[in-house]
């Protein structure tokens, strides 16, 4: 759906959710002997989802909101990709449930799975919402430099994270955009067939031809008798 929405303020709420996003999951680092660094709860697509939740039974996801939701699903995702290439699957590096408690080989997974959906949202929302060009090329390329810039200043694995990062950018918007594009073609159709299902109008008969014209034929039907 279309909805009116000025470039400037979405240039400015799209970069302050992805900043948003890119440094929340590190928040943990305040509550680590409740969550524990790299808290599942923290390293999740958990707070954007929330918001679109909460946000979307207020009745109140404006444009703006939405962007802001766009943003930070963006900058989540750009955080576990790079998490995705630690120097070590070890420690710090290990997703933990609350209480310090590790995951062990399944973070890596974890992860992944919430930085693919993390992008795909992104852009899915994104294009649900905006049918026009520069919007979307302005999304890739702010996307695309803090991405680059993030993953050069990552201490280790810097060419490992900046291709996770960058498949799973590119590939999540292109296909979001694939599915936008078919799902509103077969709205097209249905509405379509809708249209040529619906049964012809029924003429509305005028009043006068029951007020005239029925007393007419039976004048002329009595006549016609008299004479025979």
């Amino acid at each position: 759906m279309n909805r009116e929405l000025n470039y400037f303020p979405f240039i400015v709420v799209l970069s302050l959710g992805y900043f948003v996003g890119l440094f929340f999951p590190d928040a943990d680092q305040s509550f680590q002997l409740l969550l524990g660094h790299r808290s599942i709860i923290t390293h999740s697509i958990l707070l954007p989802y929330l918001l679109y939740l909460y946000f979307n039974k207020k009745n109140n996801l404006t444009p703006l909101k939405t962007i802001l939701i766009v943003g930070i699903y963006l900058g989540i995702g750009l955080h576990l990709s790079a998490d995705l290439h630690p120097k070590a699957f070890r420690g710090y590096a290990l997703i933990k449930l609350p209480f310090n408690i590790d995951i062990g080989g399944l973070s890596p997974m974890w992860i992944g799975a919430n930085a693919g959906v993390a992008f795909y949202l992104a852009s899915k929302y994104l294009n649900e919402l905006i049918n026009k060009k520069l919007f979307w090329i302005s999304y890739l390329i702010i996307g695309l430099l803090v991405g680059i810039t993030y993953a050069d200043e990552e201490p280790h694995n810097n060419d490992a994270i900046l291709g996770t990062f960058l498949f799973l950018f590119l590939a999540t918007f292109i296909y979001s955009k694939i599915r936008n594009r078919n799902s509103i073609t077969q709205k097209e159709v249905k509405n379509k067939k809708q249209v040529k299902k619906q049964p012809p109008k029924k003429r509305k008969r005028s009043f006068w031809l029951y007020a005239v014209g029925i007393p007419s034929i039976l004048i002329i039907i009595i006549i016609i008798l008299g004479n025979l």
